[in-house]
């Protein structure tokens, strides 16, 4: 017979990670308007870089730039992660400051299999540069732009929005901001358009899957956000090592909630483990929403 079990250390250090979790204070969504200042601000050819997207040639400030003028004016989520060589600090920095792999891959299919963006109306969630949102808003979408730290939009996706665009008043008019966390963004109205919950034709995220803790909250912003007929994609890794989450694991929530239907679409060829999901509300869901139209009609 074999008697298992954690050891009395593991079980203290389990209850502190338990409680840790139970602690942490996510940051409330909230929409962030474009201040006059960033719109008339001029930007030297330092303060950004050039690189190719989608067929796109995107101008996109440096981010070593945005962490100087970030560190000058003291934010402190931002400069904890730095003191610690950080990309994430949990419910602190979400590593918007950095542009990740997958980010690419997702580029690169929108560009192969010619995505249609005509008069949609888009979500990149969890955007930091915003690269899949500014490809969206070149294919003449409305775009919605959200990453969970307000320094990341007021830094760098705004920004990178403006200095890509010669006629920015006017191409803000298809853009909006938001910042915070996802679980309070899922039910954040827009006070523009009389309290009513936006829905999206397509909503694009890459590399958010990492923290399995956040992967029910990440679900449920397709669940509640996306249109009846929308389609969703994620960009991200099989599994990421010391922190947990990955596709496999998120896919699998998908699933088992039997709400959409869900496929792998795409895997790289160059012998990393980067995937891409796409999936769509299933046919029982549809019908489901059907006739709830049908009865309030």
């Amino acid at each position: 017979m074999f008697k298992f079990g954690f050891l009395k250390h593991d079980e203290a250090e389990e209850n502190n990670i338990s409680k840790e979790k139970l602690t942490i204070n996510w940051i409330p969504a909230s929409k962030v308007e474009v201040l006059k200042s960033q719109i008339e601000k001029q930007y030297e050819p330092n303060d950004y870089a050039e690189s190719i997207f989608s067929g796109y040639k995107l101008k996109l400030i440096r981010s070593e730039r945005a962490l100087h003028k970030l560190k000058q004016e003291n934010c402190t989520n931002i400069i904890e992660a730095e003191s610690q060589h950080s990309d994430l600090i949990p419910a602190k920095y979400e590593g918007g400051l950095k542009i990740w792999e997958c980010s690419y891959d997702l580029s690169h299919y929108i560009f192969e299999n010619n995505v249609e963006f005509q008069d949609k109306v888009v979500l990149d969630l969890g955007c930091g540069a915003g690269i899949i949102g500014l490809i969206a808003v070149l294919k003449n979408s409305t775009v919605h732009f959200q990453d969970y730290n307000i320094e990341v939009i007021k830094s760098v996706t705004i920004p990178n929005v403006l200095i890509n665009f010669k006629d920015r008043e006017n191409v803000l008019k298809r853009c909006e901001f938001f910042c915070g966390d996802w679980e309070s963004f899922t039910r954040l109205e827009d006070l523009d358009h009389k309290h009513e919950v936006v829905k999206y034709d397509l909503i694009f995220t890459s590399e958010t899957i990492y923290n399995p803790d956040n992967h029910r909250k990440l679900y449920e912003v397709f669940k509640q956000r996306l249109k009846q007929d929308g389609n969703g994609y994620i960009a991200g890794k099989s599994y990421y090592f010391g922190v947990g989450g990955g596709m496999r694991q998120f896919q699998n929530l998908i699933e088992e909630d039997g709400c959409f239907d869900v496929k792998i679409v795409w895997k790289s060829d160059k012998g990393c483990d980067d995937l891409l999901l796409v999936f769509t509300y299933s046919t029982t869901s549809r019908m489901f929403f059907e006739k709830v139209t049908e009865s309030i009609t």
